[in-house]
């Protein structure tokens, strides 16, 4: 089967190599360079905890799986430090957790936690952060042969059995040449990286805080590579989509709210940034990941979808084989909920 895969994202990346795994001839296009747009940055938070049973499901899945990745890597793309979420979610996550099997805790935060919690927190033991640069130069290298520059404007250019979309910001217009209806309000998002006074003697576990505060819906943050702290910010919808605000803007109100958060919340940090990462995520999208296929065109798009990476892939892969419509996952719901 000759497969055409639109996007070199980590979701793109992950269907071209399990298709090739299944013997398919693939070829992946990317209009800008791999890993370059929604997947941009080192690292991103992986957890089981969601405030679905089915996403939780999902990501037990999906960690086995990066367990494997990790084997093919030759060392481990997945934290061991954990994560944990506070705020006022603590009860809908927990329940979720409970349906789903989950191993978890809710309680005093574990020893180690950066920053100042409010009220008891839930525990994940399994969360952690990914090493997605790590990940994404190991599929690259596995998928060389099939990588290709190129932007797509029109899919009736492509002879091939099977076209997948994993665009990111870009699937909405391609889809809509087949019908397929894809969210197309565009948001910008800043993450910023921060120094942390001491090093410790363990990794701090990733923390998910959903309590909102005078600028901010909620923040997310977790360990880089680099042995920094990265923060990322949630402001209000309409303070950051790109109809009406520009990325200069949104990133100055974004590192003026995030940095008062450090000051006054996690004193662990120097205030002053070292670095950043930015992206132009769906405006509206939360957890959660949906499908469609029309003809040989297969799209998915969702929030935050990098810790399904491996999971996503092998379900593209088998839609695409046996003809079918991916199994999407969880309900769309509020993006101030959750962190990337």
């Amino acid at each position: 089967m000759r497969v055409t895969v639109v996007g070199a994202g980590i979701v793109g990346l992950a269907t071209a190599d399990a298709l090739v795994r299944r013997g398919h001839r693939v070829t992946v296009l990317e209009a800008h360079r791999p890993m370059g747009a929604r997947s941009a940055g080192a690292s991103r938070i992986f957890r089981l905890a969601h405030g679905d049973p089915e996403l939780v499901a999902a990501a037990t899945e999906a960690r086995r799986l990066w367990d494997d990745w990790s084997e093919r890597a030759g060392r481990p793309l997945l934290g061991e430090e954990g994560a944990v979420v506070s705020g006022p979610r603590v009860d809908e996550w927990a329940a979720a957790m409970i349906a789903a099997g989950a191993a978890h805790e809710v309680g005093h935060p574990p020893s180690g936690t950066l920053g100042r919690t409010d009220g008891p927190v839930l525990h994940d033991p399994a969360g952690g952060a990914l090493d997605l640069a790590g990940a994404g130069r190991m599929l690259q290298e596995a998928l060389r042969e099939h990588l290709r520059p190129g932007r797509v404007v029109d899919l009736d250019e492509f002879d091939a059995d099977a076209i997948v979309l994993t665009a990111g910001a870009g699937t909405a217009e391609l889809a809509a040449q087949r019908g397929i209806a894809v969210p197309d309000e565009l948001c910008h998002h800043v993450r910023f990286a921060f120094r942390l006074r001491e090093q410790p003697t363990a990794v701090p576990p990733a923390h998910l805080d959903g309590t909102p505060g005078p600028a901010l819906a909620s923040t997310y943050q977790h360990r880089t590579p680099e042995g920094h702290w990265a923060i990322g910010g949630h402001l209000p919808d309409e303070l950051t989509t790109t109809a009406d605000h520009s990325l200069d803007d949104v990133r100055r109100r974004s590192l003026d709210a995030i940095v008062a958060h450090v000051r006054e919340r996690i004193g662990e940090l120097d205030p002053e940034p070292v670095g950043e990462v930015t992206c132009t995520p769906t405006a509206g999208e939360g957890d959660g990941v949906r499908t469609a296929r029309v003809g040989n065109v297969h799209a998915l798009w969702g929030g935050n979808l990098a810790k399904f990476a491996p999971l996503l892939g092998e379900r593209l892969a088998e839609a695409v084989v046996h003809d079918h419509v991916a199994h999407a996952i969880g309900p769309p719901d509020d993006p101030a909920d959750h962190g990337r």
